[in-house]
């Protein structure tokens, strides 16, 4: 849980008064970037207190008290500040606050891993990224911010920043061009909605590709994508109408006029058009004809002696029979 760099923590049982929350905490890198951090204690656990997990949780610490120690730093005025743990911290001082009493539990003192006063600020922001990484509340957007500010902010190579985090390259590099791409389109559009990450790091290989293109391709993809000027032409990065159908749209560029030059437009119209242009998206099963033909003229004497006596075999065999026969009939009556 700790770096060979960084001293073990003591384990100690400290006063929640005494306890400082973190203003810096990585989880308000998003209201940072819309300007609406907090800038006080009491706003931080005004903003955590109104998380829609925090009553869950408070009812949980007033019940069972702290299970998990929380990770705090030593201050030079004597006070701590929690590195992790600042919903469960703000959960025991709006207990103390309220009076709230359990003969089982303590509210006014928490288990604590108390790091080394020494501890370089660098490491301590890499240790937050430890813990809190992995956490339902934590996100991947909030780990892609903390990538780019470890990049650019602390000038960290990507590798040690892997090697910090106990991940891949490959995954640092992707969160990394996935904030970035955000950041952009969050700075051209206005829209700070952290949900619209996903449009990026969730996006097929060449979905990515075809918005880096040209400014053009980026531009439309912005408007796709933004829903503050109304419906988002691509509503998600999963479901139908979504990005997988939009990489089908960008290989069709009928499909993609529609899309750009019809307001009304959307991604299930544009891959209409596709379907219309390619009969074999239409009927992907028209690929496998070939295949078959080719197994079906392939069979040996063995596996025809063995098929001769599957019954079931045989009764599919006519019925595919027939219906190629139907088919070919329709086909020539529609030629003739």
């Amino acid at each position: 849980m700790f770096s060979d760099s960084m001293k073990p923590p003591i384990s100690a049982y400290l006063e929640v008064s005494n306890l400082r929350l973190d203003l810096d905490n990585p989880r308000l890198f998003h209201q940072r970037l819309t300007g609406t951090a907090p800038t006080n204690e009491v706003e931080l656990m005004s903003s955590i207190s109104g998380d829609a997990d925090f009553k869950k949780l408070l009812k949980s610490i007033k019940r069972s008290g702290v299970m998990d120690p929380i990770w705090v730093l030593p201050q030079l005025d004597g006070t701590y500040l929690v590195i992790e743990g600042n919903r469960r911290t703000t959960s025991l001082k709006t207990l103390v606050a309220q009076g709230a009493t359990n003969p089982d539990v303590n509210y006014s003192k928490v288990q604590s891993l108390v790091m080394d006063p020494s501890t370089t600020p660098e490491e301590v922001k890499l240790q937050k990224a430890r813990l809190q990484t992995g956490k339902r509340e934590w996100g991947v957007f909030n780990v892609g911010a903390l990538v780019h500010e470890f990049h650019h902010g602390d000038l960290m190579a990507i590798e040690d920043i892997a090697t910090e985090m106990q991940e891949s390259v490959g995954y640092i590099k992707k969160l990394l061009q996935s904030y970035e791409m955000f950041i952009e389109y969050s700075t051209s559009t206005g829209d700070t909605s952290k949900n619209r990450f996903a449009m990026f790091n969730e996006a097929p290989k060449k979905v990515i590709e075809w918005v880096q293109d040209s400014p053009t391709n980026k531009e439309d993809y912005h408007k796709f994508i933004n829903p503050t000027s109304g419906k988002a032409k691509i509503r998600s990065a999963s479901t139908k109408g979504g990005l997988r159908d939009f990489a089908k749209v960008i290989e069709d560029m009928d499909a993609l006029t529609l899309l750009r030059d019809d307001p009304r437009a959307t991604v299930e119209d544009a891959l209409e058009v596709v379907k219309q242009n390619d009969i074999q998206k239409e009927m992907p099963w028209l690929t496998r004809i070939l295949t078959l033909q080719a197994n079906i003229n392939g069979i040996t004497s063995e596996q025809l002696a063995r098929l001769a006596t599957e019954a079931k075999v045989s009764i599919h065999l006519k019925s595919l029979r027939a219906a190629c026969d139907n088919l070919l009939n329709d086909i020539e009556a529609l030629n003739s």
